[in-house]
């Protein structure tokens, strides 16, 4: 049976001591639990209307008992409440469940106490599953609602004969201003009157189909093809005459097919216009037509290299570049399908525009393929203009102003090349670019140092993977620790442990040299383990010798998102003797937000330990603080940007000192890095900042040496 854990449990007691024996033979039972207890049923109540608790326990005694418990079920009509009482009556059963009891256990009845905690903690589940599945519908069908609206063909879905929605598409086809104007309009006002009968005919079979007595077949006359496939996925295709609302002529195809639109058993009709052969459309006939007219596939690649081959016979040199358009899904999801097309239109159009010796072409939704000749031929130069001139541009789009980036790959090509495959080795080194550099970057394809191989690694990618197995089997990896100081007084050690790889040369790589792609290719749990071993093992050493420090240890996506991690690390902090709250295991805001339920389920298994957690880079973006509310870590450590903005204007002064503010309402302690200057750390302390850390006060050091005792 399903239950939450820890358990997020209230106990509103009389008696401490009741208290804690109930919340011991829950966790003697296994039933993890994070206890709050109140001896004050008003405090309680409050308590449980603001926090999200999985369970209430509240003994029977409390004298306020029928006055506040059912004001807290009508605030909280979700949260299961058990009442414990003292006397073994009947009565007590009635009275405890009239004023919003879920159920009443009375004293001493253990076991019945588990069964209905378990029960309750079941419904818990069930019920928060069935509040993320109906969340998930609403946005998959917000989300088809987007797309049906952006959508080039013309949709609309017809109820009983009527249509009881339609697409812009659709509207504009048959001359309507309004989708009220068509709102209840039957389908066949819309149709040709010598082929109402047929389209009537063929609605009924779908119709059947739908209720699942028939497949639908062909008329005898042959003009429709109607099929059921493996998964019973019924479609009709005809030849279509239509009428508009000024009685114009529609000619071209159409499709009926079953669907459901807001619960409602219903047939989607679509028409294409000017089909060809409307008899024979089949799906995938259709889908090769839309790759075709979209530009995507290979043969927008051969059209490509056909244009090029002629110009490139007579040029000395010349250079291949692939330019994508990043994070283009969210651009989609942003702006829509119709909108994203015109703003890849527009960036086309920049791209070709005053370069009379560059030639454009698109070979994907939102990707294109360029080629410079004589002057413009030096790659690099080229590449990084057209990078940096996207990024600085301003794209106007439906009286919207975008802002877009792109990455480009680079290769150098000669008239005797295969133009198809360096398009294709110009497309793997823009994804390398991409993986080892992030967006907004361009990289230049060397065939003796930087080839991309069939696994996506370069020969500097290996070097380094290479570099990261040994220091792991080798302990070659060294740790730092920077200093992290309390502004309010508190007087214990405290310390970020950081990371650094000596490479063959004895040169120092920093994380982000090298951490990326160990997530990538898995090899980062490794990497966090080796750190939290060596780290606890320093620090129970530093411990010994009378130093009440701590270490806030970070960690990558690949070990918050490993559920067998916390029971490794539950066995690491054992072996090493140290109490739980001298390790706090820090993770990145957009890892959390990347991975919302394995984070949050990270956080809540280190508290189960009664290990303290901690966020990193915060800030990023606009729902830093919605991602905060699913991972409720302890911690939370400023993004850096954030201090380099007040450092760069001081009127941003006043945005920082409302984060904190927000965070310490929430009873989080805030981590300020990249403290620079005595200006800045005089702000931070008015800000009301708990700690903070940065060069000013201390750089990462070998040893744990920083005097906390100083007072600036």
């Amino acid at each position: 049976m399903a239950t939450p854990s820890p358990v997020r449990l209230l106990i509103a007691d009389l008696s401490e001591n009741r208290a804690h024996e109930i919340d011991s033979v829950l966790r003697d039972a296994g039933i993890s639990t994070r206890p709050k207890f109140f001896s004050d049923l008003t405090a309680a109540t409050e308590y449980a209307s603001i926090e999200k608790l999985d369970l209430m326990l509240c003994n029977a005694a409390f004298e306020q008992l029928g006055e506040l418990l059912p004001g807290l079920r009508s605030r909280e009509p979700d949260l299961p409440i058990i009442v414990h009482d003292d006397a073994p009556d009947a009565a007590n059963l009635s009275r405890g469940m009239s004023i919003g009891a879920t159920d009443v256990i009375f004293r001493d009845d253990n076991e019945r106490l588990l069964y209905v905690v378990r029960r309750e903690l079941h419904h818990v589940c069930r019920q928060r599953q069935l509040i993320e599945t109906e969340r998930a519908l609403k946005e998959a069908e917000r989300r088809c609602e987007l797309l049906l609206s952006n959508s080039a063909a013309a949709i609309a879905y017809v109820h009983e004969g009527m249509h009881i929605y339609a697409n812009d598409d659709y509207l504009r086809l048959f001359g309507f201003e309004d989708a009220d104007d068509l709102l209840g309009l039957p389908l066949l006002d819309l149709v040709d009157p010598d082929q109402a009968d047929e389209i009537k005919a063929h609605m009924k079979a779908i119709q059947v189909v739908s209720a699942g007595a028939v497949t639908a077949g062909a008329s005898e006359d042959g003009n429709s093809n109607g099929s059921v496939n493996d998964n019973g996925t019924d479609e009709l295709t005809m030849a279509f005459l239509g009428r508009t609302l000024s009685n114009d002529p529609v000619e071209g195809d159409l499709t009926l097919s079953r669907a459901d639109y807001e619960g409602e058993s219903c047939i989607q009709v679509l028409v294409r216009v000017g089909v060809s052969d409307a008899r024979t459309t089949s799906a995938p006939a259709s889908a090769a037509t839309a790759s075709a007219a979209t530009g995507t596939g290979p043969d927008a690649v051969a059209e490509f290299a056909k244009l090029v081959k002629p110009k490139l016979s007579e040029a000395e040199r010349a250079t291949l570049l692939v330019i994508e358009i990043d994070d283009f899904n969210e651009l989609q999801a942003e702006h829509g399908l119709s909108e994203s097309k015109s703003i890849v239109a527009e960036i086309g159009r920049w791209l070709a525009e005053d370069r009379s010796d560059v030639l454009v072409e698109p070979i994907a939704d939102h990707r294109f393929g360029i080629i410079g000749f004589g002057s413009e031929a030096g790659g690099d130069v080229l590449a990084e203009q057209l990078r940096a001139g996207v990024g600085d541009e301003l794209f106007e789009v439906n009286g919207k102003t975008i802002r877009c980036t792109v990455t480009i790959g680079a290769v150098n090509v000669t008239s005797d090349v295969d133009l198809c495959e360096s398009v294709d080795l110009a497309f793997k080194t823009m994804l390398a670019s991409r993986e080892t550099q992030g967006t907004n970057s361009v990289l230049w394809y060397q065939p003796d140092d930087t080839h991309v191989d069939e696994d996506g690694l370069n020969a500097d990618q290996r070097r380094i993977l290479g570099l990261v197995n040994e220091a792991i089997d080798g302990n070659r990896f060294q740790l730092l620790f920077q200093p992290i100081i309390s502004l309010r007084g508190d007087s214990d050690e405290h310390y970020e442990v950081f990371l650094r790889l000596t490479d063959d040369d004895n040169e120092q790589l920093v994380p982000h040299q090298f951490l990326e792609l160990a997530i990538e290719h898995g090899v980062s749990a490794k990497i966090d383990r080796w750190v939290i071993l060596h780290s606890i093992k320093l620090l129970s050493a530093h411990r010994a010798g009378g130093h009440n420090t701590r270490l806030t240890i970070n960690l990558t996506s690949n070990s918050m998102i490993d559920e067998e991690f916390i029971q490794w690390l539950a066995v690491a902090i054992k072996a090493a003797r140290l109490p739980s709250d001298a390790v706090i295991f820090q993770i990145a805001e957009p890892d959390a937000a990347s991975h919302i339920r394995q984070a949050r389920q990270f956080v809540q298994g280190l508290a189960a330990m009664h290990c303290r957690s901690s966020m990193r880079h915060f800030g990023l973006n606009e729902t830093s603080f919605e991602t905060l509310r699913h991972v409720p870590v302890d911690f939370v450590k400023l993004d850096g940007g954030q201090v380099c903005a007040l450092e760069d204007d001081p009127t941003n002064r006043d945005q920082l000192n409302a984060v904190i503010e927000q965070l310490q309402g929430l009873g989080k302690l805030t981590v300020v890095p990249m403290v620079e200057s005595a200006t800045v750390l005089s702000t931070l302390w008015q800000a009301g900042a708990n700690y903070i850390q940065g060069h000013y006060l201390q750089e990462p050091m070998a040893e744990m040496n920083y005097d906390f005792s100083t007072e600036d």
